[in-house]
Parts: structure tokens; C-alpha cells; sequence
């Protein structure tokens, strides 16, 4: 007689619903493991200020909203585990990191927290208390998991976890939602909006994202963008930047970008958007200020809509015309004002490199690929033989393997 396994029971627990990025992170992790082999349930340690949001199919919910003293609520937290009793722990976020010792102490065979930095941790005092909270309580968790490249890092160098503990496991990208088919372009419409921002259909669109770039940076890039206008009157008339994120130099950009005589037809903010979807499907380029080595998944899910993209490149780095992020301008200058201008007048090169920074993606970061990275870590820490052939391939895959 066969036995059927019971479904493996997965926990994530976060402290709240109002971050639409860890959300988005939740559901991707749930939407990866589907029944039967895998039952989810979500568990919020404190109700959320927003609208009641659809969950994925088939998970079930618990929300604890946690009050009174350190103790009472570690009390709660504690009950609820042993309630659940499942088999992964899976936390998000500096909040819920002490919950892992609960879950250690509860004998819950694999232990996952998920580094997400939040904002309040920006000060000094605050970046403190973090690391210390993680060199205190990493012991309790068998793996820390970033799904960006400075959160392992920073874990690494900052923190001091070894190696074999922190990894980086981006979050799969779903071609459904991010690599949508081509639409008939309708002549009658002139403008898109991305929020209240109206966005003209005819122009050369570039996204600017400053969330969590310094202002010397964002402010070197204009210097570049006001070279090119320079270079081409064309290039100064048909484009427009849209510059996005909750940064606190808002007002400094638009004090420059002013002085400098750039209008409204020219540079467009928009401070705070929760549809990423949107805003990469109205503009037409996208600028990237990461360092070289990093690859976050905002940009891994812009190029898998499609979108060429401009780098901050160094004269020592070498161009790779075989990557999406390493393409050639005519003169192999890596300077952005040429990048810009090339992406302006060559509308086939536009699409070849878009094209290529999907096909890129979804390769190597697509759902099964990190779904296999997850799995990967749940047989390391568990010491079990895998539940079906695609996990038997996961234990010859190294879960930090960096995909650039």
C-alpha cells in the first residue's frame, strides 16, 4: 500500500499588511509552493491600517494584533506556533526576527527569516539596534535570506554572519504579470497616466527612480541628462523624465531641474507608487543607479517588461554586448548622455535591447528557478529526503548562486 505525505505546512509571519513591497514578496514565496504538496498560512502580528486585500488562493490567515507588555505578546506568539506546529517558520522583516526563537525553541524543523530593511532604521541609533538584533537572535534561524544584493552584504560584512547562513534569493519574477503580450498602439490616445501624471504616448518616456539613491548621485545623472540636451535639440524637446520615489531631495531636484530652465513638458515627479507595473509599462527606458555587481528586483522586473536599460558604468569596466545591462554605445563611451541619446534615435536598438532584458530574465529569474532555491534550503536545514524529482535537482544547486 502507498502512503500519501501529508502537504508540507509552511508559516509566514509579518508584523503587518501596510508594506505593498513585502507583500508582493509574501505572495510571490506562497505562489511558489502551491497545494498539495505545500499549505500556507499567514500570520500578522498586528492588524494592518489598509482596505482588507485578496490573499492567494487557498492560504489561510491569522491575525494576532498583538497588545501589552514584551512578555504578553511573546506569550501569544508563542501559543499561535504551537497551535500551528509547521514544519517551515518563515518570518519577514527586523520585526518579526525574534518570533525565530520561538520557533527554535518549539523544535520547528526549518527556520527562514527574510531580511527586508525598513525605513525606520535609517538613523544611526536605529542601523545599531538592527545589527545587534541579528548578531543576537541569527542563532535561532537556519538561514537569513535577502532578495537584494546589499542585504547580503550587509549581513556578511555589517552583522558578521558566515557565509553559509546569509544568501541571496531574489524574488521569481511571474512572466504573467511582468512580461505582458504586445498591444495594437491606439493614434487616438495621447496620454497615459501613471497615477495623476499624465504621460504623452509620443514621447521618449526615461524612468528615473531615486528611492534610496544619495542626491550626489541623482544629481550627477541630471549633468549628464543636460549634456545630452545639449548634444541634441531634438532629444531636449521629445524627452521627458519621469522621475519616481518617496526620496527626501524631492524638493533639491526640482530647485536644480528649475535653474536649469527645465519645464514641466520636460521632468515629471511622482512621489509614491504602489503598481510598478504601471509606471514600467508607460516610459520607455530605465535608469539604474545600482553598483555594478547588484541587480535588485525593481530592475529585474523592468527588464522583464521589456525596458532597455542605462547604467552608471565606469571607463575601467569592459562593455559586454552579450549582457542586457552591459550593451554598446557607438563609441563606446559609458558616459550616460550617450546611452540616452542612443536609446533616443534608435528606436530598433530600443526594442533589440528590450527585448533581450526579458529574455535575460526570464531565464535566469524566473518562478521555478527560485523556487528551486527555496527548496533547496528547506533540505539543507531539514536533513530530509526531497518530496518529489524537481526537489532532488535542488540539492546540487547552490541556493546563493548570484545570477547577474
Amino acid at each position: 500500500m502507498v502512503y500519501a505525505k501529508s502537504p508540507r505546512q509552511i508559516c509566514h509571519i509579518v508584523n503587518s499588511l501596510n508594506d505593498t513591497a513585502q507583500n508582493d514578496l509574501v505572495f510571490a514565496n506562497i505562489r511558489q509552493f502551491p497545494q498539495p504538496h505545500y499549505e500556507h498560512t499567514l500570520v500578522v502580528l498586528n492588524k494592518s491600517k489598509v482596505q482588507p486585500m485578496k490573499l492567494p488562493r487557498q492560504v489561510s490567515c491569522l491575525e494576532l494584533t498583538l497588545k501589552g507588555s514584551f512578555y504578553r505578546r511573546l506569550r501569544e506568539c508563542n501559543t499561535a506556533l504551537s497551535a500551528l506546529k509547521p514544519h517551515v517558520c518563515q518570518t519577514y522583516g527586523d520585526n518579526t526576527f525574534p518570533v525565530q526563537w520561538l520557533a527554535h525553541r518549539l523544535g520547528i524543523p526549518v527556520k527562514l527569516h527574510i531580511d527586508t530593511k525598513s525605513a525606520h532604521c535609517d538613523g544611526a541609533i536605529g542601523r545599531t539596534i538592527r545589527r545587534w538584533k541579528y548578531r543576537l537572535l541569527s542563532h535561532s534561524a537556519d538561514f537569513v535570506i535577502t532578495p537584494e544584493d546589499e542585504g547580503l552584504v550587509w549581513l556578511k560584512e555589517k552583522v558578521g554572519l558566515e557565509s553559509g547562513k546569509a544568501h541571496l534569493i531574489r524574488t521569481g519574477i511571474d512572466n504573467r504579470q511582468h512580461c505582458p503580450p504586445l498591444r495594437e498602439v491606439d493614434p487616438n490616445i495621447t496620454n497615459h497616466f501613471v497615477g495623476t501624471v499624465p504621460i504623452p504616448t509620443q514621447r521618449f518616456v526615461v524612468g528615473v527612480p531615486v528611492s534610496g539613491v544619495s542626491k550626489s548621485t541623482v544629481l550627477a545623472f541630471f549633468d549628464e541628462y543636460m549634456a545630452a540636451r545639449k548634444l541634441s535639440p531634438s532629444f531636449a524637446c521629445d524627452c521627458l523624465l519621469l522621475i519616481l520615489g518617496n526620496s527626501p531631495h524631492l524638493r533639491t531636484y526640482r530647485v536644480m531641474l528649475d535653474s536649469l530652465n527645465v519645464t514641466e513638458e520636460c521632468v515629471r515627479f511622482y512621489s509614491h507608487l504602489t503598481d510598478n507595473h504601471r509606471f514600467f509599462s508607460h516610459i520607455d527606458a530605465i535608469v539604474s543607479f545600482s553598483d555594478d555587481n547588484q541587480t535588485p528586483v525593481a530592475l529585474l522586473q523592468a527588464m522583464s517588461m521589456g525596458l532597455p536599460v542605462i547604467t552608471n558604468r565606469s571607463e575601467s569596466n569592459e562593455s559586454n554586448g552579450v549582457h542586457p545591462l552591459r550593451w554598446q554605445v557607438p563609441n563606446t563611451d559609458p558616459l550616460m548622455q550617450h546611452q540616452l541619446l542612443t536609446l533616443f534615435l534608435d528606436d530598433h536598438l530600443r526594442l533589440r535591447l528590450g527585448q533581450a532584458s526579458r529574455a535575460y530574465v526570464m531565464k535566469r529569474h524566473n518562478l521555478h528557478e527560485h523556487r528551486i532555491r527555496y527548496r533547496a534550503l528547506y533540505e539543507l536545514a531539514q536533513h530530509e529526503p526531497a518530496l518529489h524529482e524537481e526537489e532532488a535537482l535542488a540539492t546540487r544547486i547552490s541556493p546563493s548562486q548570484l545570477n547577474r
